[in-house]
């Protein structure tokens, strides 16, 4: 491919996501957002509705549900999500509060699968959010299993960004804080991502021992105290050890 292609195709996924970030918008705020002419960003936008994955309603562009579609047949091709969906369910059921999924891609966390148990307070999270590695319960029950070197090189691409005051931001302390995690078999992180919430995640490791994910449990601080937190540990724990044997069987 060459270079004027592979601008051509970064241009194309740049529109993309600022329609799915910002919502509809028209070709001349687009253009003025995005420092492109208006025509390339009209070829764009052309080529894209041909695709199916673009749309236009009077005079603004909005991304389809295509991208629904490709996202479902992307996560059920996830031999994890195979084999730990059903372990989901049950932990959302078991502790009452928020469950997901989460897997690493490039070097980030990315929600899988959600469910809410019955006192699940509405997180607005949703299957393809990514968040950072380091701000997260599940992020630092896979950091934990990833190699030393490994995770400098994902600190070194993004930095320990501070996503509320309790975020971890120095190497040293994050590093300590994966040794405890590792130790123990589960991480925890109060207000670290979402202030207010604790929440709890276990990793998931095949045979071989790599991190093929983490399940984890969202509440309020209100309600989770101490006694809970470990009652809820056990649970994620569990279902990550059923889901590491499901994944010998998918």
């Amino acid at each position: 491919m060459t270079e004027r292609s592979n601008q051509s195709v970064r241009r194309a996924f740049i529109l993309v996501d600022e329609l799915a970030e910002n919502g509809p918008r028209g070709v001349s705020d687009l253009a003025n957002q995005l420092d492109m002419p208006v025509s390339t960003v009209h070829d764009y936008l052309q080529a894209l509705i041909a695709t199916g994955y673009v749309t236009k309603t009077d005079s603004e562009y909005k991304t389809t549900t295509r991208f629904l579609e490709v996202g479902h047949q992307q996560r059920h091709r996830l031999e994890v999500f195979k084999a730990a969906r059903e372990e989901l369910k049950t932990v959302a059921e078991e502790t009452g509060e928020h469950a997901t999924l989460m897997i690493e891609e490039d070097d980030q966390a990315v929600i899988v699968a959600v469910q809410e148990g019955p006192e699940a307070i509405n997180l607005f999270a949703y299957p393809g959010a990514r968040m950072p590695l380091h701000a997260t319960a599940p992020g630092k029950a896979m950091l934990a299993h990833m190699a030393r070197e490994q995770v400098t090189e994902i600190i070194d691409r993004y930095g320990l960004v501070e996503v509320t005051p309790r975020t971890v931001t120095e190497p040293d302390v994050l590093f300590n804080q994966l040794e405890e995690v590792h130790s123990k078999g589960y991480a925890i992180d109060v207000g670290e991502r979402i202030a207010g919430m604790v929440c709890i995640a276990a990793p998931i490791l095949d045979k071989e021992d790599k991190v093929r994910g983490a399940i984890c449990v969202c509440g309020p601080e209100s309600r989770l105290d101490e006694d809970r937190r470990a009652e809820i540990a056990d649970v994620t724990q569990r279902a990550a050890n059923v889901t590491q044997v499901n994944l010998d069987y998918v």
